[in-house]
């Protein structure tokens, strides 16, 4: 029997078959066959949701056949990729071209139709997520149609699969706007929680991109600032074991240690916190764009991420930590904060606002059951949007309200796949199906 496990082994699920398809022709041989059989199915790219989104009964696809450029635009700069392409292929594969994507999340192991399917982002408030530099698509429908769709043609489809969860058709090719090759300072200081927690939003608009991570409970967070620098900049690194102290020790190594420490003995995760917290070095560098924003991480947790209006940022992130203060809970993994510009996907998550997001993370192992649901109670009464790969309780009803092209994508999920191919439960659920 085949198995399927997410990053976070939170989902487990058990596939009739996983197909490796490698060209257009084997794809749709491979739906007409699921359609003979009455068998729904869905695409895989790494697997990092933390939703069951992937999960099936049924046929499971691996889109690692379908990797690499397939066209260049020099005018342009769009690119379009075979959609199994991993985010982590990419910064070699546009350098012969002097590109670069516009922005990217910490994480390079998704696939690039993943990325966009689920909303992946990063930070900056002059940048959107990954959907919403797509500028077309091509995807296989349940009933073999292999369609492109961009602003010029089958545009409803185009809005649709620009954020698609998967419920639509297969993606086999995706076009994305990117950028002439670029350098980046990286600065990591260390301040007081409480100065960076007032005047992010100001910073926010100031940088090209920042972020921060707080332990809960310490008085200090660590203050990421990226800035944007010509191609031709040359590189500075710090010395290689500073380098290691940072990536390996106290980002996976030592961070591996103390959750585990604080999941068997929660009563110390106070103060394991407030050595973490002192142990969070302060850097400078300048490096390539890739490089900067991706950082390896290896200790598996589980997560939930709630898209907010910027305005609310404050009130938001003042009750978490009035959470923390009140309750006493001990979590040691560290809230992220992180910024996205408006863009005008119908399910982005800063669809048509200006965005601030706060990520709760919980090792896998560790015992704060009721922590994601206060979380989840404090985001949602401020207009929160969760990320749709991440950790959520909410339903079609609920999403209904918070996407006003909702009822525009269920119309034409129901349009483009009308048998509910490409469903799961969860999907049903999501979607209303």
């Amino acid at each position: 029997m085949s198995t399927f496990k997410n990053f976070a082994r939170t989902v487990v699920a058990h596939p009739a078959a996983i197909r490796s398809p490698r060209s257009i022709a084997e794809l749709a041989q491979v739906l007409a066959q699921a359609a003979d059989q009455q068998q729904p199915v869905r695409a895989i790219g790494a697997g990092h949701s933390f939703t069951p989104l992937a999960a099936t009964d049924g046929i499971l696809l691996n889109l690692d056949g379908f990797q690499g450029i397939e066209e260049v635009d020099a005018l342009t700069h769009e690119v379009t990729f075979r959609a199994g392409t991993r985010l982590w292929q990419i910064p070699a594969l546009l350098k012969p071209f002097n590109l670069a994507l516009e922005n990217m999340g910490d994480i390079d192991k998704q696939s690039v139709a993943g990325a966009i399917s689920t909303g992946t982002h990063g930070t900056g408030l002059r940048f959107s997520g990954f959907s919403g530099t797509v500028t077309g698509v091509q995807l296989l429908l349940a009933d073999g149609t292999h369609l492109r769709a961009n602003s010029q043609e089958n545009t409803e489809l185009f809005e649709a699969s620009r954020l698609g969860l998967g419920a639509l058709g297969v993606l086999t090719h995706v076009r994305l706007r990117c950028v002439p090759h670029y350098m980046m300072r990286a600065e990591e200081i260390i301040e007081p929680i409480g100065l960076i927690a007032e005047s992010f939003v100001e910073r926010a608009w100031e940088e090209d991109h920042l972020e921060f991570f707080w332990f809960p409970g310490t008085g200090k967070a660590q203050v990421k600032i990226n800035t944007r620098l010509d191609g031709q900049v040359p590189a500075e690194q710090p010395p290689a074991a500073a380098r290691w102290l940072n990536d390996e020790v106290v980002s996976n190594g030592a961070l591996q240690l103390l959750s585990s420490v604080s999941a068997a003995l929660p009563k110390t995760t106070p103060a394991l916190a407030k050595v973490a917290c002192a142990a969070l070095p302060e850097s400078s560098r300048i490096a390539p764009w890739n490089e900067v924003f991706t950082s390896a991480r290896r200790v598996r947790f589980t997560e939930m991420e709630y898209a907010l209006p910027l305005a609310n940022f404050d009130e938001a992130f003042a009750s978490v930590r009035a959470y923390f203060k009140r309750s006493g809970t001990g979590v040691f993994f560290p809230v992220e904060v992180r910024t996205a510009a408006e863009d005008s996907t119908w399910l982005g998550t800063a669809s048509g606002r200006q965005t601030a997001y706060i990520a709760v993370h919980r090792y896998i192992r560790d015992q704060a059951r009721g922590y994601f649901a206060a979380m989840e109670e404090i985001f949602r009464s401020l207009g929160g949007r969760p990320h749709w790969g991440k950790e959520h309780t909410l339903q079609a009803g609920e999403l209904a309200q918070l996407y006003p092209k909702f009822s525009d994508f269920t119309r034409v999920r129901q349009a483009a796949d009308p048998e509910g191919r490409f469903l799961n439960p969860y999907l049903r659920s999501l979607l209303g199906a």
